[in-house]
């Protein structure tokens, strides 16, 4: 009768110590804690101490299974695992997000400068040159036009007789028309075919006269080149956004220990994306792993 109690005590008694191990999960509490101080509130020093060879000799009962200042070997029983290093805690959930979104902004910021975050150099020097390069030439096709707009202006003074600044619309009338009164003249007519006041109209120091049309067109010729100047300035600002794209995108493949894979942590789990597929392999690759 003593041996069947003793078998249903022992069998409460597990069943107790299971019940604490899950309380502790579902409070976030070590579980290895947990579950040997339950036991040893339960079972007293002596049994507890059965499961081990520590023996009551061994110091205090925070020494025995059931603390936490026991130093045996980590295994079932034993104490609370030591405090991981910084270096350790690293390890455990390997990501290089962080160092990729840096080399990113840094490009983003200035192109090369991921580059030589990353310690690509040679590519750094590639990537601020075409920056450099791409901005000299933006700078230098706006003067190109600025100079040829200048000189189209010049050129209508002398040729033509005009005088002063105007906005950009007069001189495309002034390249159109031959005269003044022929702008005029065509004003006049479509404020009558569209029954409206006319407006606009060129009078005084702004009239002019072209001397012949081979003037005109060379006087048109010229506007001409400048806003091609200008398009190709304009082109730039594209060439510009590009560069910037492709330096970007370089130093974030190129960012971390493992260049072209994307390396996180995601709900305890290590996940890498391959973001640079090789020709022989050019299908995405994504690992998921989780350690135990």
């Amino acid at each position: 009768m003593s041996s069947i109690l003793m078998r249903v005590l022992s069998i409460v008694t597990l069943m107790l110590c299971l019940l604490a191990a899950a309380a502790a999960v579902a409070l976030e509490i070590p579980e290895t804690t947990a579950f040997l101080k339950t036991e040893l509130a339960i079972t007293g020093v002596s049994p507890s101490v059965l499961w081990h060879d520590t023996g009551l000799g061994a110091g205090l009962v925070l020494d025995q299974i059931g603390g936490e200042g026991t130093n045996q070997p980590d295994e079932f029983g034993g104490g609370l695992e030591p405090e991981k290093t910084e270096e350790e805690k690293s390890d455990d959930g390997p990501s290089n997000l962080g160092v990729k979104v840096k080399a990113g902004l840094f490009s983003a910021i200035l192109p090369g400068a991921g580059q030589f975050y990353n310690g690509q150099k040679k590519k750094a020097y590639i990537m601020a040159g075409t920056e450099v390069a791409i901005w000299t030439a933006y700078f230098v096709f706006d003067a190109q036009g600025d100079n040829r707009m200048d000189s189209a202006m010049e050129y209508a003074g002398i040729y033509a007789g005009t005088s002063g600044d105007h906005a950009n619309s007069y001189w495309q009338n002034v390249g159109r028309h031959m005269d003044s009164d022929e702008y005029n003249d065509a004003r006049l007519r479509e404020a009558r075919a569209l029954q409206e006041t006319p407006s606009n109209l060129v009078y005084g120091d702004d009239a002019w006269q072209w001397v012949n049309n081979d003037r005109r067109y060379e006087f048109t010729k010229i506007r001409a080149d400048g806003n091609s100047a200008y398009d190709r300035r304009d082109f730039m600002i594209l060439f510009a956004v590009v560069n910037r794209a492709i330096s970007v995108v370089d130093a974030v493949i190129g960012a971390g220990s493992k260049p072209g894979v994307l390396e996180a942590e995601v709900l305890g789990m290590n996940l890498e994306v391959e973001m640079l597929p090789s020709w022989s392999n050019p299908g995405a690759q994504c690992v998921v792993s989780r350690s135990f």
